[in-house]
């Protein structure tokens, strides 16, 4: 089994994280452009199909659970870690948190591989604009996470090594 490597401050974290999560969006874009492209366009239809009810709600429904298991993650025995252990849960909820729209994001655009009908990438366009709205900044992992006094040095100078 292969070890996986830690972050040595927090700017390799950040970059890290951002690559994990360009790296989820764009296998969604990837996706579907190759089905957009592959295929005549289709049209804009809604024929009250079962698929085109669920699949928003999934959507809506990944966007919720997605958000209330990392915020269970971040709130779980995070106080007392170092900010590196820290770091690393914030990482965890993120993907938790982005996983679930992106699979949505995915079933939509093969649903529309299938039905041709644009309601489905129209679907999977929104997921990939939410993703786009979740993108990790330093901000947003403050904000996540609890900082103390410790962790406001590697803050201020990311570049500095965690001890």
């Amino acid at each position: 089994m292969t070890e996986q490597r830690v972050a040595t401050n927090f700017k390799s974290f950040l970059r890290t994280l951002t690559v994990i999560h360009f790296a989820m969006i764009g296998g969604l874009i990837m996706m579907t452009v190759v089905f957009m492209t592959s295929n005549k366009l289709g049209s804009l239809s809604f024929t009250q199909e079962p698929f085109e009810f669920l699949i928003p709600a999934l959507l809506i429904g990944g966007i919720f659970i997605g958000k209330f298991i990392a915020k269970v993650i971040l709130t779980k025995e995070i106080q007392n870690k170092v900010l590196r252990q820290k770091l690393g849960i914030y990482q965890t909820a993120h993907i938790v948190r982005v996983a679930p729209i992106e699979g949505i994001g995915f079933f939509a655009a093969i649903t529309y591989s299938t039905t041709n009908n644009l309601f489905f990438l129209l679907i999977a366009g929104i997921a990939i604009l939410i993703m786009f709205t979740l993108i990790p900044t330093k901000e947003k992992i403050e904000n996540a996470i609890p900082i103390s006094a410790e962790d406001q040095v590697y803050l201020r100078n990311p570049e500095k090594n965690f001890e």
